[in-house]
């Protein structure tokens, strides 16, 4: 799938669970946004950690709440890594440039979300370990069925993890692992799999 299909169909899901309060971990430029608002979700949190990016997301859609943070299962300060092909940001990018952000919990940031989107190149589990629990019903988590800590977590350990708070997956959205390592990297590989945008509903 092209990422405009994931983006669509991930909308699709949301529009039918019609959550009130959506946070975003991972908002980059924004681009799920405008799927976010035709869904007809009333309250959207971006989370962002570099300071470019959240400016532009600010300047965007002005009506929306913008942190700019990183997230993690602690408090504090850490280094985030950007690669010079893309402005994705990471804890475990390769050859990336080291970027100091502050970090700050979900559950403190969005205690009351009932779906959050979790795209943070790695790091979702941590993030996750963290979360509003009590309050979600929806979220939606990159994996990947390769075993590349600098993309996304493998896929049968977040439907674990998942599984262990009471959600089941409900819609996949894939695309291919080689594609998004030359597109984010620069790296032209012929390991096969997939990089998956599962959605989660709690059963």
């Amino acid at each position: 799938m092209r990422a405009a299909e994931v983006r669509e169909g991930i909308a699709a899901v949301l529009a039918e669970h019609k959550p009130q309060h959506l946070v975003h971990v991972g908002a980059h430029e924004g681009e799920e946004v405008p799927g976010y608002l035709a869904a007809g979700i009333e309250r959207i949190t971006l989370v962002e950690p570099l300071p470019q990016l959240a400016d532009k997301l600010r300047r965007r859609w002005p009506d929306l709440r913008v942190v700019q943070v990183a997230c993690s299962d602690h408090e504090g300060v850490a280094t985030v890594r950007v690669p010079q092909k893309t402005n994705l940001t990471g804890f475990d990018t390769p050859d990336g440039i080291p970027v100091a952000v502050p970090i700050r919990r979900l559950d403190v940031i969005a205690p009351d979300a009932d779906a959050a989107v979790i795209d943070v190149q790695g790091h979702e589990l941590t993030v996750l370990s963290a979360a509003p629990w009590e309050s979600l019903r929806v979220v939606v988590v990159e994996t990947c069925t390769v075993d590349d800590p600098a993309i996304a977590p493998l896929h049968e350990a977040v439907v674990d993890f998942m599984a262990e708070r009471g959600f089941a997956p409900v819609a996949e959205f894939a695309r291919p692992y080689d594609f998004i390592q030359r597109w984010a990297y620069g790296r032209r590989t012929s390991t096969g799999g997939e990089v998956r945008d599962v959605v989660f509903v709690r059963a």
